[in-house]
């Protein structure tokens, strides 16, 4: 979990280093030389293995990938748009989900299959060194990642949006802070900042937040989160606000796909399914 990583960070020296999008050093950590990779073997531990039925057996799912500008393949998946018979359509536009530190792509695809039915394709993607994508598990590259792949999505579609939970909340961000073109996004239970734990302040969710963007935004935290607190979460969500973002803090929200409460869960599924998805008389 994220708030495992946290505590790392936290009592462990402070060895962070400077990497821009130059390929050959996409995979050097920049979080702390021995952390960074001790976390992140940590956390793949926790994730499950690679069950790629799990995901073909929803419907109009098939396996993706995409090649990386350092030569990496990332597994993934997509739900193909279909109508309400079941029939593949073109589609519409695109969703792209970030996932949290300890999912996998199989797991999380059928989440998405409400876009699909709207007649929007789907995505998700294992991160580098995750379930079926090859590459060392780094917080930079996996930045890089998905600057890439917004970029190469956004060339194929009309409407574009973008979902990220936990550690996939700070990845949209990120991207989003590259100036990438979406036309509406999620980010649920992010942390507002890393910095604070020995990452450079450049990855900060926070610092990613523009006028522009923010109206574009719906944020989500939970009051019942026991990964990421408020003090984790709240300054993210009140300057985003601020900015003119759509913010929730739920009462009996805990952290993403971990609320006890099955009504709960869809409550949560609802928002984003609402702001991410225009108007039925405009789809």
């Amino acid at each position: 979990m994220l708030l495992l990583w946290l505590v790392v960070l936290f009592l462990s020296p402070v060895y962070a280093v400077t990497v821009n999008g130059d390929p050959a050093q996409r995979e050097a950590p920049i979080c702390g030389a021995i952390k960074e990779p001790f976390v992140f073997w940590l956390w793949s531990r926790m994730a499950p293995r690679a069950k790629p039925t799990r995901a073909t057996r929803h419907a109009h799912v098939e396996a993706v990938s995409f090649e990386t500008g350092d030569g990496k393949k990332l597994s993934g998946y997509r739900v193909g748009a279909h109508d309400g018979s079941g029939e593949l359509v073109e589609p519409k536009g695109y969703v792209l989900m970030a996932l949290g530190n300890a999912m996998i792509a199989d797991q999380m695809i059928g989440e998405l299959s409400a876009y699909a039915r709207a007649g929007y394709d789907a995505y998700i993607y294992d991160y580098r060194g995750y379930g079926l994508s090859e590459g060392k598990r780094r917080i930079n590259a996996i930045l890089e990642d998905y600057r890439e792949i917004v970029t190469d999505l956004n060339g194929k579609y009309q409407r574009k949006m973008l979902y990220g939970v936990s550690l996939g909340g700070m990845v949209m961000m990120n991207t989003i802070g590259a100036g990438v073109d979406f036309d509406a996004a999620v980010i649920d239970s992010a942390p507002s900042r890393l910095s604070n734990y020995g990452c450079p302040d450049r990855i900060d969710p926070v610092n990613h937040l523009s006028e522009a963007s923010a109206t574009k935004l719906l944020i989500i935290t939970g009051k019942r989160d026991q990964v990421l607190g408020p003090k984790d979460t709240r300054e993210l969500r009140e300057q985003a606000g601020a900015m003119g973002a759509k913010t929730y803090d739920g009462e009996n929200f805990a952290h993403p796909y971990m609320d006890r409460m099955y009504d709960v869960h869809l409550q949560r599924v609802r928002l984003v399914q609402e702001h991410l998805l225009p108007p039925a008389s405009s789809r």
